[in-house]
């Protein structure tokens, strides 16, 4: 049982490194809001299928709700910060800073779950931030720099944003266990991107004519792989599952590398294997 986190944690690689880069795909013929409407029905459903399934009626005092209803905003709010990001960079670099918010997990746990910080994770958080630096450094002011650099800005929110809520959704679960948690996340993510759809996309529906297959797998990968990074939390200690869970992005790179046919300069090569070679070194 000790290790129970550590398959979930794998899983959650896999769910979320490949669901990054066919949600790119889809993204290329279907609005952020609209995505998000789709991804808010399979969370409520999912979700709400979870937590009917392996609810337990056991009452929690309301600061322990309020942790959890928080957590699971600040997700919500990454998701739509992650969906904007990926209109405007590649996903094989936006999807890599998103994801590399560890660091910023672990400084927040230093403080609030009184976890340790070892000299190993140090030298990660360092890392991370040159990489960072390598990736927001442009030499050209064109257009594109800016409308890639905006991309990076915005998964940099999203990056603060799923750092946060992993440690306060963490201390929710300590609380409430993970399936409430989950039911209250089916409520809350949902509310908020159907907001989200409303505002951006005017309340119009669009489903696109091609990629339906794509589409539906993107969101599914995506919905069970927040299944399984909280189960791995509620099982593990956050400051050693969220770093495990982080290698998403490396699986992200290689599937992109195939599928979209990215190129990345040597720079970004550079800032790539920085943050891949500081994300072992959490676990130490």
């Amino acid at each position: 049982m000790e290790l129970l986190w550590l398959p979930f944690s794998l899983a959650t690689v896999f769910f979320y490194g490949v669901g990054q880069v066919l949600a790119k795909e889809s993204r290329a013929r279907i609005s952020s809001a609209n995505y998000l409407l789709l991804f808010s029905v399979s969370i409520f459903a999912i979700y709400g299928m979870y937590w009917l399934a392996l609810r337990e009626p056991t009452a929690h005092d309301a600061y322990s709700w309020v942790k959890a209803c928080v957590a699971a905003a600040l997700a919500g709010g990454a998701y739509i910060s992650y969906f904007e990001a990926i209109k405007h960079g590649k996903v094989s670099i936006v999807g890599t800073v998103a994801g590399a918010y560890a660091p910023w997990t672990i400084i927040l746990a230093l403080i609030f779950l009184s976890e340790a910080m070892s000299a190993w994770e140090g030298i990660g958080v360092a890392l991370v931030v040159s990489g960072m630096l390598l990736f927001t450094y442009r030499s050209s002011n064109g257009e594109n720099g800016k409308t890639e650099s905006l991309g990076i800005l915005l998964a940099l929110g999203a990056l603060f944003l799923w750092g946060t809520s992993a440690v306060i959704a963490k201390d929710a679960i300590t609380d409430i266990g993970q399936t409430d948690f989950i039911g209250v996340f089916a409520v809350i993510c949902p509310t908020m991107w159907i907001v989200y759809w409303l505002v951006s996309a005017k309340g119009k529906l669009e489903i696109p004519r091609g990629g339906n297959r794509i589409l539906g797998l993107s969101i599914l990968f995506l919905t069970m792989g927040g299944i399984t990074m909280y189960i791995a939390f509620a099982n593990g200690n956050v400051s050693i599952v969220s770093p495990i869970t982080n290698l998403y992005p490396i699986l992200t790179i290689a599937v992109a590398k195939v599928r979209l046919k990215e190129r990345l300069t040597i720079r970004q090569y550079a800032a790539l294997a920085m943050l891949i070679a500081a994300i072992p070194l959490f676990a130490f």
